[in-house]
């Protein structure tokens, strides 16, 4: 009965939290409130050998692309987030690929590596206009990781986009005008606010829209 009762509480907390689905076109924030206990109790889907084969694949290549990134961005201490999950949700990756596991994401597709380092050459142009970015915090963000903190199907897990939190609302708000100038020239696909600081810049996402908010 006390099982039963945890279980259901569990469950309530999921759905009700940020931990919950997020609808078809966003990407949840994912939530360092539920332990990695709790994942496993809700039922979190475990990354089967091959699965675990394409992190580790990746793994070994991080030099590789930290070198392109820095080549092609200047520098950019951004290559370095890239490559780091989002903190937050450290006890769903854990969960998903062991206690083992370093938490850290290189998509093995060099072709993929474009998307990312586009991506903070976009962030350094929005900073040249002032405004202020905190943190870049999801790239690639496979399966099963990447339905265990809810994410939509088909963006981070193909390596197209990051997700950024900036400093403030405000910054994000601004930011999200910039990056509507640069899908209307083309230079990304998708745009997602998530009404607070933080926002999605697909720029290679196969589907091109908005949401959350719209650039009209």
């Amino acid at each position: 009965m006390i099982r039963l009762i945890l279980m259901t509480a569990l469950i309530a907390f999921a759905t009700s939290s940020s931990y919950a689905q997020a609808p078809h076109e966003h990407d949840s924030q994912d939530s360092s409130e539920i332990t990695e206990q709790d994942f496993q109790a809700l039922g979190c889907l475990k990354a089967n050998s091959n699965q675990r084969y394409q992190v580790d694949l990746g793994n070994d290549k991080k030099n590789d692309f930290l070198s392109l990134c820095a080549k092609e961005t200047n520098n950019s201490a951004w290559c370095a987030q890239l490559v780091r999950p989002n903190e937050n949700s450290y006890n769903a990756f854990k969960c998903t690929y062991g206690s083992n596991q370093i938490h850290q994401l290189i998509h093995p597709d060099e072709a993929t590596w474009k998307y990312p380092i586009e991506g903070v050459r976009v962030i350094q142009d929005l900073q040249a206009k002032g405004l202020k970015v905190c943190q870049i915090y999801n790239w690639w963000r496979p399966e099963p990781y990447n339905k265990n903190v809810h994410g939509a199907a088909g963006r981070h897990p193909f390596g197209t986009a990051i997700d950024v939190r900036f400093c403030t609302n405000g910054d994000a708000d601004r930011a999200f005008k910039e990056l509507c100038k640069m899908r209307a020239a083309k230079r990304i696909r998708a745009i997602g606010h998530y009404g607070s600081a933080s926002l999605h810049i697909g720029v290679g996402d196969k589907t091109a829209n908005t949401w959350g908010k719209s650039c009209i």
